[in-house]
């Protein structure tokens, strides 16, 4: 890559036409000295409406303004090769189970000095793009990183596919990569200019053990399933988190932290992560997860607000089928090598196991899969291992 910071991000190649690839993809348009960003999605249903537009999509809100801005794409495709050829950096915004096919699809095109950022992180999601790439062929590996969330508070816009309104870029936004030493300086100034609030971490360790939804999410889910079973709406969060169901988010977030710390990384609770994030309305004072959630029912313009989120009316959700998986599975298997007990996560692995009739501890990252990469990052960290 150039080493000037104006061009050291020139060309992009964003993976996956949802909102939050859209979100990327105009950003990067509206990012000065750079030349050109390409788009993939597998499904036609995203791509063509798009491609009947020449290519344009279009941003509203924190991106592109309060009347909206439209932006040309230099390529929309379905061959994730071809979106990432030249690329200097790669943007997968696709869900967790797209990353192990495309980083497949890649391993023989990538080069060495492309960058591979995964745009919303899991625990693990670099560590599978890692093994995928060298699965399909790749000797070489670029660099790969993680957010640990996705940047933005977007939406679709109108109903209409490539469109977007943006609400936010978020002011609380980690990232890592691997190896980090091999992160142009360069590269890392302009990441740093175009999110400003950005920390950039050692390892991915940091990004991954940070996640909240493999701590909310399928323990909301699965001490409701009798509301999804009466197959009425339901308020994910005003009606499925209760004084006993915070207690079980508590106890996640205990082995979570002690997995952490057996890491040799210090990280701070959900609750006070929460409440940094997104501090409670009018100053309230909390002084656990419960009133957490409670504090942020009400809703306030401009802000995220919690008692409009639906419940699911499927067990067939991202709350299970990836949180669980892509978050719960690989926490499980990193207690497993750091000699840390998981007997809330495991239980309700258990659970969902029984549950959706798969055994995430195979189709997930394992420890059988994703071992060797755990252990490489605790040594990079330095931190236990078996």
């Amino acid at each position: 890559m150039n080493g000037s910071n104006d061009y050291a991000i020139k060309r992009v190649g964003v993976l996956g036409a949802g909102n939050g690839g859209i979100t990327f993809a105009a950003h990067f348009l509206d990012t000065p000295g750079v030349e050109w960003v390409s788009l993939y999605n597998r499904s036609p249903a995203r791509r063509e409406p798009i491609c009947a537009r020449g290519n344009r999509i279009f941003s509203r809100g924190e991106i592109g303004g309060p009347g909206g801005k439209e932006m040309k794409l230099a390529l929309v495709t379905g061959d994730p090769v071809e979106a990432s050829r030249d690329a200097d950096l790669i943007i997968m915004a696709g869900i967790q189970q797209a990353i192990d096919p495309i980083g497949r699809a890649l391993g023989s095109h990538v080069r060495p000095d492309q960058v591979i950022m995964i745009g919303s992180g899991t625990l693990g999601s670099t560590w599978e793009m890692r093994a995928s790439l060298r699965a399909g062929g790749c000797k070489d590996l670029p660099v790969v990183g993680e957010f640990n969330i996705l940047p933005y508070a977007t939406k679709l816009d109108d109903g209409v596919e490539g469109r977007v309104w943006v609400r936010g870029v978020k002011k609380a936004l980690d990232a890592a990569f691997v190896p980090e030493e091999a992160v142009d300086p360069a590269f890392r100034a302009k990441l740093l200019e175009i999110y400003d609030c950005l920390n950039i971490f050692p390892d991915v360790l940091y990004t991954g053990l940070s996640g909240a939804n493999m701590v909310f999410h399928p323990v909301v889910v699965m001490r409701n399933l009798h509301k999804i079973e009466a197959g009425r709406p339901w308020r994910l969060y005003e009606e499925g988190v209760t004084p006993e169901v915070s207690v079980l988010f508590d106890l996640v977030d205990k082995e979570r932290m002690a997995i952490a710390r057996a890491c040799g990384i210090e990280m701070v609770t959900m609750l006070k992560f929460l409440s940094t994030a997104y501090p409670p309305f009018d100053g309230a004072e909390v002084t656990n997860i419960y009133e957490w959630f409670r504090s942020r029912m009400r809703s306030k313009e401009g802000q995220v607000h919690l008692e409009a989120v639906p419940g699911p009316l499927s067990v067939n959700v991202r709350l299970i089928e990836e949180d669980v998986p892509y978050g719960m599975v690989p926490l499980e298997a990193l207690g497993n090598i750091v000699g840390v007990a998981t007997p809330t996560i495991s239980a309700f692995i258990d659970e969902a196991v029984e549950l959706m009739g798969v055994d995430y501890r195979k189709t997930g990252r394992s420890l059988e899969k994703m071992g060797d990469e755990m252990r490489a990052s605790l040594k990079r960290i330095g931190g236990k291992d078996d």
